[in-house]
């Protein structure tokens, strides 16, 4: 009887512990990490909402970084001081966002002059990595077939684009036929385009003449999908592609038949159809005729 007071304590003493607030369920920890893996199995511009930076993956394009982050091209050339053909290599940084200057009272930005020695390290060696990639390094086409995972080497990719200017774009026509099974949501979580329901090989159009600015499976969550410009202003993207009868670089016409429709990247077979404006998904069926 008398050990019987002491076990009853010690076991009080534990359940007050394992009733403690300060301790994070492990329920909810297991949830987090799912969480995180659904993010990286699929890109999604709200992924890099507050995201400065883009490390360049092997198979990308500066028009598939700027599909997958939601930043407008142009301005990612501009943050970075890219200029046709937009030649980029697997492993460099790219901004997503203007860097940050100081302003004086007045508002207007000022410009340090004053270097410190750090600063003219890191500029000459910016310089001679400039001097490396145009002399040494051999740029390859940016089709996805093209990289080497083994490789050690840095990838490059170009696009050589046609500058059409900016403005609205009348004539839109229909990517696939079939019937719409999903449609554009404005929600950050929401689908960010519609969704083509028709046979394994039906074919994939145009829907407005451009030029192919992207063509492979390396933006997860995609499948095989191609991305034409239109002009400056506006792109549009095919998505789940069984074939991709086209190749980057390619100029298109409205009705062109550039893939055949597929499950790649999904589970049922359709045509995934975005339309960006400035790198912002916007509602396809605003731009699309009435059928």
């Amino acid at each position: 009887m008398p050990m019987l007071f002491p076990v009853l304590a010690f076991l009080l003493l534990i359940s007050g512990c394992s009733s403690s607030g300060h301790r994070a369920p492990v329920s909810d920890l297991s949830l987090n990490k799912e969480s995180v893996a659904t993010v990286k199995q699929v890109n999604k511009p709200s992924d890099y909402e507050n995201a400065t930076h883009y490390k360049v993956e092997a198979g990308d394009t500066l028009y598939s970084i700027a599909w997958k982050t939601g930043v407008d091209v142009n301005n990612i050339a501009k943050y970075n001081n890219l200029k046709a053909p937009y030649t980029i290599y697997q492993g460099r940084n790219l901004k997503l966002r203007p860097s940050l200057a100081k302003k004086s009272h007045s508002g207007t930005v000022t410009t340090v002059k004053k270097t410190s020695s750090t600063a003219k390290k890191i500029k000459s060696s910016c310089v001679s990595e400039i001097r490396v990639q145009n002399k040494k390094e051999k740029v390859v086409a940016s089709n996805a077939k093209e990289y080497h995972k083994h490789s050690n080497k840095p990838k490059a990719s170009q696009i050589n684009v046609n500058d059409k200017g900016g403005g609205k774009i009348s004539n839109w026509r229909w990517p696939a036929a079939g019937k719409l099974s999903k449609t554009f949501s404005s929600s950050q979580a929401g689908m960010k385009g519609i969704s083509i329901s028709n046979q394994r090989g039906a074919p994939v159009y145009v829907a407005s003449p451009g030029l192919v600015v992207y063509a492979g499976s390396a933006l997860r969550g995609y499948g095989n999908l191609i991305i034409i410009k239109h002009n400056n202003d506006y792109l549009s993207a095919y998505a789940h592609n069984e074939k991709l009868l086209v190749n980057e670089n390619e100029q298109v016409t409205a009705g062109q038949v550039i893939a055949t429709m597929g499950d790649s990247g999904t589970e049922t077979v359709h045509l995934h159809f975005e339309i960006r404006y400035r790198g912002k998904a916007v509602d396809p069926q605003r731009y699309l005729p009435k059928r």
